[in-house]
């Protein structure tokens, strides 16, 4: 009986393996595809092959050339970094009272946290345009940073809520007993412990933030202005696309984004590790 239970268990295991090889190829292999086209010269044209007859850096040069294209990835930055930090903050504190204190309409408001995700974009983005209008703030950074923090705020909540949870109240009272406030125990004991959470919500708030596009197009009329992700559809033409152009900037743009997942992976991978202990 054993003899016939161990090679079944050997073959299902195999079979996943397999399978789990072939969905990372899959998942892969457009990637490699848009890496290596855009290294295709701009007068080759793409039905002549899927690998491009020998490999030129001018599409790259192209874009970062170009001063709007490089100023579009520092607006970018501006705009995904202080949405984060606009998130962290407010969230962390939400997070705490959600984590620490019980009331009427607790598990009621958390609850209104996730529907505001579920609102379409676009609604959120007629409103929001009128208000940034009547603030006079239009065409200004500060409704995409408003906007994209909304957005992302639910998610920030939920997942520094459990995280507090993880931590036990009495760090927090040993802390009161030493004569700190309820803010200076949160800010020296609670949130040192919190930096892997804090970290894989920013950095996911980050990359949420850094690849909007509907906003960007909705609140900024002046190219130097303009986020990246406008700068990206822009090669698209109402006649033709640059798609070398197109694809080159979108490589360039995926380049942040993986750096800031490099340098804090380790955080990103414990902190979400700790997020889906308790829901």
């Amino acid at each position: 009986m054993r003899s016939q239970v161990v090679p079944r268990k050997l073959i299902l295991r195999s079979l996943a393996h397999i399978g789990i090889g072939a969905i990372t190829i899959l998942w892969v292999l457009p990637i490699l595809w848009m890496l290596m086209s855009a290294f295709r010269d701009p007068g080759e044209p793409f039905y002549t092959g899927i690998l491009p007859s020998h490999f030129t850096l001018v599409n790259f040069r192209k874009v970062l050339s170009n001063p709007i294209a490089v100023r579009s990835f520092r607006n970018s930055f501006v705009v995904a970094a202080s949405a984060a930090a606009v998130d962290l903050v407010i969230a962390s504190l939400a997070a705490y009272g959600f984590s620490r204190f019980r009331f009427p309409g607790h598990k009621g408001l958390q609850v209104m946290l996730l529907v505001v995700r579920l609102f379409p974009g676009v609604l959120l983005a007629i409103t929001l345009f009128q208000v940034a209008g009547f603030l006079n703030v239009y065409d200004t950074h500060i409704p995409l940073i408003l906007a994209n923090a909304l957005l992302n705020l639910p998610f920030a909540t939920w997942n520094l809520r459990t995280t507090f949870e993880m931590l036990p109240i009495e760090l927090e009272e040993a802390a009161w007993l030493d004569g700190a406030t309820r803010i200076g125990g949160i800010r020296r004991i609670l949130l040192p412990l919190m930096a892997p959470g804090l970290a894989a919500t920013g950095a996911f708030v980050f990359l949420l933030s850094w690849n909007e596009y509907l906003f960007a197009v909705s609140f900024i009329r002046s190219p130097e202005k303009q986020l990246i992700t406008a700068t990206i559809a822009a090669n698209i033409g109402q006649y033709n696309i640059d798609f070398t152009a197109l694809i080159a900037t979108a490589m360039l743009a995926s380049l942040p984004l993986l750096a800031v997942f490099l340098l804090i992976q380790r955080y990103i991978v414990s902190g979400l590790g700790v997020g889906a202990i308790r829901g």
